[in-house]
């Protein structure tokens, strides 16, 4: 069988970008052409990678088994671009994606791993549970961290435990250590955006304990949901570590919700690490060790 390796990008290209024209686009050649060398590899597959209604292209179980090869093919080809094209001499880039509730023990480590290796020029984008595979997938970034998010698809990248967080319930005034889950159907929650993992994982158990608040408001980032409850407007679910410095300050109080499995797992998502450059790799050391849940001395 002689796919060949523009066949399949042009595959991965489709689906990360939605469309031909945005895959001829990306890849710098016309639509015809893409149009053909998706043609081609269905035929000399033998199967439908894919179907289309209109505009709307959706993958067949054959396309989704092939999918993150074509994008690992993409993603190699690539960094090899990017390694000849790259000056001998001058600062190692790399770049990492992480949502907003990793902030307090990510931010430590990139500025230790920063001091200690003044040579890596270092990017740093926001993102969230929804978008961070699809940033590493797609080159957009090196690595990710990110809340696993509950039902994710499967894919071709690896992943790493960094920390396992408990999902408390924060609001302004006092409340009682320990709440039931029942009770969050009597006030008023306050949301992240909808991509959130910590958000995904709270609604999962709330929709399996058949619970639902009372009102909902949606603020979109962490930081939101947290200036709002310590305002006194609702209350909000968010990884203890993230709060801990507001509740140290006595601006929000935080309850253990009485439900099990309620936690944030933040995990570092990355192509194989035998992929990353070597800036990459010194981001990558820097994070890889696990994170107790206690805090961490020493960052």
């Amino acid at each position: 069988m002689a796919i060949s390796p523009d066949q399949l990008i042009a595959f991965a290209a489709l689906f990360d970008h939605g469309s031909v024209t945005g895959a001829a686009r990306a890849l710098n050649v016309s639509q015809p052409a893409v149009s053909a060398r998706l043609r081609s590899l269905q035929t000399l597959s033998g199967l439908a990678l894919y179907t289309r209604s209109g505009s709307t292209f959706e993958l067949t179980a054959a396309g989704e088994a092939v999918l993150p090869h074509a994008r690992s093919l993409a993603r190699s080809i690539a960094r090899a671009a990017h390694a000849l094209e790259a000056p001998t001499a001058g600062p190692m880039t790399a770049s990492i994606a992480f949502s907003e509730a990793a902030v307090p023990f990510v931010v430590p480590r990139l500025a230790k791993a920063a001091l200690a290796d003044p040579g890596v020029d270092l990017r740093v984008v926001p993102c969230d549970a929804s978008t961070a595979v699809g940033a590493v997938i797609a080159g957009d970034v090196d690595l990710a961290v990110a809340v696993a998010s509950p039902g994710r698809p499967a894919d071709d990248l690896e992943r790493r435990p960094l920390l396992v967080d408990d999902i408390v319930l924060v609001r302004a005034g006092e409340q009682e250590p320990v709440v039931p889950l029942w009770a969050l159907g009597e006030l008023t929650v306050l949301w992240q955006a909808p991509g959130s993992g910590v958000r995904a994982t709270a609604i999962r158990a709330l929709e399996d304990a058949g619970v639902w608040p009372s009102v909902t408001v949606e603020l979109g980032s962490t930081l939101g949901v947290l200036a709002a409850a310590a305002a006194g407007y609702g209350a909000g679910l968010l990884p203890r570590r993230y709060v801990q410095p507001w509740i140290s300050m006595g601006a929000i109080t935080a309850a253990t919700l009485d439900v099990s499995d309620l936690y944030a797992r933040f995990e570092l998502i990355s192509p194989p690490a035998s992929n990353l450059t070597a800036g990459a790799r010194t981001l990558y050391n820097a994070l890889q060790r696990p994170i107790e849940r206690t805090a961490e001395a020493g960052l």
